[in-house]
């Protein structure tokens, strides 16, 4: 009888688990994503993880991760630039509280290695993935996003095809965009675009078009539905896949053929973590299959992990003509200028 009473809670417990992992994970995809930061100050016990991701997928992220590890990870998420700052600001100070760093800044990870702040690393995982998606023992790309062009389908008949068509005087004053000073998915855009298609194109289009900035996503894609705007002139596919798929919202995304400019958000461990042993253990989780899955299903966004079958409902990552920076410290190293040039060609004086 004793052995019986020691037998039950030992099956007990996993189910519990089970059962809470999934339905921690299958809530409803649609539910309003907060944009707001998470500043507090995470348990001294717990893992902490910067992010760039929207804050509900972050959580239902960690939460499936505990409830299969019993590692408690504290998370503070805000956009990419935001977060970046804040991570050297603490490490300027001494006072670094990052465990594990998940943005969408291929540039700050360089930076960080140079500078001896990753820890080295060979995950198991690295495998998995193309050796333009990892830098080996220290980083891989946990996830990739397109930028593309969007529209309201039902309140627009002929949009633009190509980046180009954005100069045209018809959306002179009704194209949105993201501030390039907070979201690492207009620099990149911004790199690329400025790569393949020279400077006049970006000082053209913020010149004289007079393009509107938003700081949210979700004010760009608001924006695009009331009508404030006909064009998102910088709208992610995962976006348009969360509009338009999992909501049946009709924001319609345009994919140049000359290129759609690919971000990447890579997940490392910083060197100073005070927890080598669960951060890797967490660093693992988002770069396994099974945390891939959870990705894509969550975030909507690539993976590159080449065993993850493609989302349905937006175009295939291989099936895409990607524009990527060649050189990584090029891009890295322009950061700072090409923000200052994109302010400056506004007419912002930051």
């Amino acid at each position: 009888m004793k052995r019986l009473r020691w037998l039950i809670p030992g099956i007990v417990l996993p189910i519990l688990c089970f059962v809470t992992a999934y339905f921690l994970i299958t809530c409803d995809d649609n539910e309003p994503e907060p944009e707001i930061a998470l500043n507090s100050a995470p348990a001294a016990s717990a893992l902490t993880w910067y992010t760039s991701i929207p804050q509900l997928h972050a959580e239902r992220l960690t939460n499936a991760f505990q409830a299969e590890t019993g590692i408690e990870v504290s998370f503070v998420r805000d956009s990419t630039f935001i977060i970046r700052d804040r991570l050297m600001s603490e490490i300027d100070s001494g006072a670094a509280e990052a465990d594990v760093i998940t943005i969408a800044d291929i540039g700050t990870y360089t930076e960080l290695k140079k500078q001896g702040l990753l820890l080295k690393y060979s995950s198991s995982h690295y495998k998995s993935y193309g050796d333009e998606y990892q830098d080996p023992d220290y980083w891989a790309v946990f996830a990739a996003f397109g930028i593309c062009m969007a529209y309201d389908e039902s309140r627009l008949q002929s949009p633009p095809q190509h980046w180009l068509d954005l100069l045209d005087e018809r959306w002179q004053g009704r194209i949105g965009i993201e501030d390039i000073n907070t979201a690492g998915s207009q620099y990149g855009q911004y790199y690329m675009l400025r790569e393949k298609l020279g400077a006049g194109f970006w000082e053209e289009l913020l010149s004289e078009q007079q393009p509107i900035i938003y700081y949210q996503t979700e004010e760009l894609a608001n924006a695009l539905l009331e009508g404030d705007i006909d064009i998102a002139g910088e709208f992610s596919i995962h976006t348009v896949y969360s509009y338009r798929v999992k909501r049946g919202v009709p924001i319609q995304g345009i994919y140049p053929e000359e290129g759609i400019p690919i971000v990447v958000n890579p997940t490392a461990i910083m060197h100073g973590t005070d927890q080598p042993q669960n951060a890797k253990i967490f660093h693992d989780f988002l770069l396994s299959l099974r945390g891939q899955e959870l990705m894509q299903r969550l975030n909507y966004k690539y993976s590159v992990r080449e065993d993850v079958p493609p989302l349905e409902g937006i175009p295939s990552f291989s099936s895409l003509n990607v524009l990527q920076p060649q050189d990584i410290d090029d891009y890295a190293g322009k950061r700072d200028e090409y923000i200052q040039e994109f302010n400056r060609f506004l007419g912002n004086t930051r």
